[in-house]
């Protein structure tokens, strides 16, 4: 069965910029459908021979090593890669000729026949995805359960396989929410909000109106999943005519009957925390019933954001029906292997008693807060000591460290900056914790190895991008891992 939009793409005449996944991906979608394809990057022919390589055997016109103005001469239609600015100067006389831009997850959605579920945030959408494409999996009611987007397999790969009983769960990042405009779906949810990506967006109201592009078009027959713990995302239950669900991990709600929570945020549906001593529990709430999931400890995911994550998952599967018992034991089995959480709190060794954490997909200052709101105070070893040895710096993205401030002040231990872009970090964090520079990642552990002691951890957690020294986090991540397995054989 076709979907009634594949046949208004015969014929027309579409440029795709940016040759990266999203970009092979949806040229082929579209040139399939018979669309008349031009591609175009700033990378040229010898950078880009694996990627074009699989478009090999299509027609396509290549404008490589630059965005010539040929390249929109005859366009009908543009499409934009999540990586490519909507504000560079060639796509700024496209909107000037009025040629209509769109990015790859508006079209790929367009196309898909199934319901989609579509996840962002700042912090936290890759753990959310796969938790809750495994929760969807438990409960039958579909056909596949596939993933999607942001994760690393554009939608576009998907469209021709995906069926209308089948649901796609979307990790939906902002560079890819920015480009839609109908994207509508069954399901939204907002983890959080924090500072980011102002290297791209520019400001904090641009980058939030992007991510709200995630439910502007949901109906009353919509679901949107909010964080109550966060002010900035509670506060979006006025501004959609979706049906509220909403997760908290905040302790003024953790006492608090979940029933009687629901009722004062007006949806039916919720999932909470309900502290216990030292530990706590997660509930769900759903027919007026308060149904126990589990205990965080039993959470095969470290850290206090992944607890949040967890509640976001269960409140998803609550809203599909998935029974109480199918969706604690997908949480119990989830299995964190999957490449897109490699490189997230990740431990690597434990060296002479110290752990070695390699968290460098902390790309902004939220997710550092993240992994050291994990970390306790003290150990066992060490009572009410600080005992971090951060590794921070990177590509700053307009940064504001001020929310880490007093994290830093009692857990790290040293600060140790890496790379050449450092001087608001060594501003806005002075004062409270002992600093270092190194100039590579090999000085960085070698000096936190040499200054550790047992129960003391060693940090990985940059709150920036890589791109001042690697291509990607994945990269930075990767060299951290191999200086630490150097040390085990010393």
């Amino acid at each position: 069965m076709k979907h009634p939009n594949m046949n208004s793409y015969a014929g027309k005449r579409i440029t795709i910029f940016g040759a990266n996944r999203s970009g092979i991906a949806i040229a082929q979608l579209l040139f399939d459908l018979g669309a008349i394809i031009s591609v175009t990057d700033t990378r040229d022919s010898g950078a880009l021979a694996e990627e074009i390589s699989q478009l090999d055997g299509l027609q396509l016109q290549y404008y490589l090593g630059g965005h010539d103005e040929s390249c929109i001469a005859n366009a009908e239609l543009i499409v934009v890669s999540p990586g490519v600015p909507l504000d560079i100067p060639i796509l700024v006389e496209a909107k000037n000729r009025n040629i209509p831009i769109l990015g790859e997850l508006e079209i790929s959605a367009s196309l898909c026949q199934s319901r989609i579920v579509a996840i962002t945030g700042t912090k936290g959408k890759s753990t959310t995805t796969l938790l809750t494409a495994a929760i969807l999996e438990k409960c039958k009611l579909f056909s596949s359960v596939v993933v999607a987007g942001n994760i690393g397999v554009p939608l576009a790969s998907m469209v021709g396989t995906i069926t209308k009983n089948d649901i796609v769960v979307v990790e939906a990042s902002s560079f890819q929410l920015e480009s839609t405009i109908t994207f509508c779906p069954e399901v939204s949810v907002m983890l959080n909000f924090s500072r980011d990506h102002l290297d791209r967006h520019k400001t904090m109201d641009a980058y939030f109106n992007a991510k709200r592009k995630i439910y502007v078009n949901q109906t009353e027959k919509d679901w949107i999943v909010l964080n109550a713990s966060d002010p900035k995302v509670k506060g979006l239950n006025n501004n959609t005519e979706a049906k509220k669900a909403y997760f908290t991990d905040s302790p003024e709600h953790a006492e608090m009957e979940l029933s009687l929570l629901c009722q004062q945020l007006e949806s039916d549906i919720g999932a909470r925390l309900q502290s216990k001593a030292d530990n706590a529990d997660i509930y769900t709430f759903i027919d007026k019933q308060e149904h126990w999931i589990c205990n965080t400890a039993e959470i095969p995911l470290a850290g206090a954001h992944n607890v949040r994550n967890t509640l976001a998952s269960v409140v998803i599967g609550t809203i599909y029906g998935v029974k109480p018992t199918d969706i604690r034991n997908a949480i119990l089995e989830f299995n964190r292997t999957h490449s897109a959480l490699e490189h997230a709190y990740e431990k690597v060794s434990v060296i002479n008693g110290v752990d070695y954490i390699n968290d460098s997909k902390a790309t902004n200052v939220l997710a550092t807060y993240a992994a050291l709101e994990s970390i306790q105070v003290s150990s066992h070893l060490n009572e009410k000591a600080k005992r971090v040895y951060l590794i921070i710096g990177g590509f700053d993205k307009g940064n504001d460290y001020q929310a880490i401030v007093e994290l830093v002040c009692t857990k790290v231990k040293v600060l140790i900056l890496l790379g050449e872009h450092t001087q608001n970090i060594q501003k806005e964090l002075a004062g409270c914790t002992e600093m270092c520079q190194a100039a590579t990642m090999e000085a960085a552990v070698e000096f936190a190895h040499n200054q550790a002691m047992q129960g003391d951890i060693v940090l990985l957690s940059p709150a920036n991008a890589s791109f001042d020294m690697y291509t990607n986090y994945k990269e930075r991540g990767e060299d951290f891992k191999r200086v630490v397995k150097s040390l085990e054989t010393k």
